[in-house]
């Protein structure tokens, strides 16, 4: 099934898409926040155990006053400007020693520019500071207070640590999940695709039972479909049966319309036969005019249910062959060259009685009015509206019809030359039939020196 723009494939698509570009990357997104979090504290903790051991080994030799630890941390605290760093540092008291680790060197730490933060219940405060252009450190400090209760000191403990860590761990976990989310949302893409033409294949199932129906291959819509569309296959094939009762009701009200109709006006026509008075004559013409009207009016109904009847489909070329066959029997005696070009592909969607009633109709008549020559090319071409039809035309080499004459051709009844045989209703019986299949229909001057008429019907795929 193709996704064309406003095909329901493309918007099941297009949604589940859609949702899976804002899903992914909100979860993402959240996933990144909980590993930073867990990433975070972990390094916190650290941080804190340094703190902890900071504190005890400052302590352990006066309670009172810290001393500088003499072995404390790891080598990091011994790299100059690694980001790892102590410091015990007393509060509004520039008297008293400062100590700080040996990576610290001469540098000061501003701790002034704190970022989120946090007080936790020990007593520890954790926080971020911006070190040097690029780099932040992670903080962790505690105020202690020593001396005696006369004098008191309090003192601030401080742990640093280099931030880098927290974020080259992120930006693998966050390379990685990336990498993992692209080929989950390219699955699910996939995923969705297949289900959408998997899903609405039955769809396609019922459009190529509903063009062979129409194209009289098949008078049912066949097929095990699914639950949901079961229940559209047995509405669709009870309203295909409703239409061929109804239409073969029709057809036999027309019938029986018919017959008592045409009973009633024989009896009128033999009672006013061989009489000479007036009466007599204008009961004639009267009922010769009623004949006429309902013969036209019972040909159109019978035409129109047929049009009406889902599935015909009409090859064309044996009809043209047959026709050829009787017209150039018929009209023996006139020598009539007959070219006939006509594809074998070439199918009539309708009854085939009613394109053998219109190309019948059409023949005979060129053949009547011919003196040598006529010509019949049928073509499968595209109409404006992108629809296949048959564009066919007829010609002969006969006297033709003037401007005028062609206006009146195909009133009705109308006939222009009363010698020779006929009702005068063909010409609008193929009109009748022309217009009910949506055709086109056209008399003009023929390049032969005659009349030419253009068709146009509908094709049969």
């Amino acid at each position: 099934m193709k996704m064309k723009f406003n095909s329901l494939a493309f918007r099941l698509f297009i949604t589940s898409t859609a949702l899976a570009l804002i899903i992914l990357p909100l979860a993402a997104y959240q996933l990144i926040s909980v590993y930073r979090g867990s990433i975070e504290a972990n390094f916190d903790e650290r941080l804190k155990a340094n703190l902890s051991l900071l504190i005890e080994s400052s302590l352990q030799e006066n309670y009172e006053a810290p001393t500088k630890p003499k072995q404390f941390g790891g080598f990091a605290f011994t790299l100059p400007n690694s980001g790892w760093y102590w410091l015990i540092q007393p509060v509004n008291n520039d008297t008293l020693p400062v100590y700080s680790s040996t990576s610290l060197g001469e540098e000061k730490l501003n701790l002034t520019k704190k970022e989120n933060l946090n007080t936790a219940e020990d007593g520890t405060v954790k926080f971020y500071v911006k070190y040097e252009s690029d780099r932040k450190l992670r903080v962790i400090t505690r105020s202690i207070t020593l001396g005696t209760d006369e004098k008191p000191q309090r003192y601030d403990y401080i742990v640093t640590g280099d931030s880098s860590e927290i974020e080259d761990d992120i930006i693998d976990f966050a390379s990685m999940l990336t990498i993992t989310f692209l080929i989950l949302g390219a699955g699910l893409i996939a995923s969705t695709f297949l289900q959408v033409r998997l899903g609405l294949r039955p769809l396609k199932v019922v459009e190529n039972g509903l063009t062979a129906i129409r194209a009289g291959k098949t008078d049912r819509l066949e097929g095990n479909f699914p639950a949901e569309i079961a229940p559209l296959q047995f509405e669709i094939n009870n309203l295909i049966k409703s239409n061929m009762n109804i239409i073969e009701r029709a057809r036999t009200h027309v019938g029986n319309l018919a017959h008592a109709l045409k009973t009633p006006l024989s009896v009128m026509n033999n009672e006013v036969r061989g009489k000479t008075d007036p009466l007599a004559d204008k009961v004639a013409e009267q009922t010769e005019i009623m004949q006429n009207q309902i013969s036209h009016h019972l040909d159109r109904a019978r035409m129109a249910a047929r049009v009406g009847v889902v599935g015909s489909l009409t090859e064309i070329s044996p009809i043209m062959q047959s026709l050829e066959r009787a017209l150039l029997r018929i009209y023996q005696d006139k020598n009539i060259t007959f070219n006939l070009e006509c594809p074998d592909q070439a199918r009539f969607a309708g009854e085939k009685q009613d394109f053998e009633e219109i190309i019948g109709n059409l023949l005979d008549n060129a053949f009547k009015w011919a003196n040598n020559e006529v010509s019949s090319k049928i073509k499968i071409e595209s109409n404006k509206m992108g629809e296949t039809v048959l564009n066919i035309t007829i010609q002969d080499d006969g006297p033709g019809l003037s401007d005028k004459e062609l206006s009146q051709v195909k009133e009705r009844g109308k006939r222009l030359d009363e010698t020779k045989p006929g009702s005068g209703l063909g010409l609008s019986i193929v009109s009748d039939l022309v217009d009910l299949y949506g055709g086109k229909f056209d008399l003009s001057h023929s390049k032969l020196g005659g009349l030419q008429i253009k068709l146009q019907l509908p094709a049969g795929s």
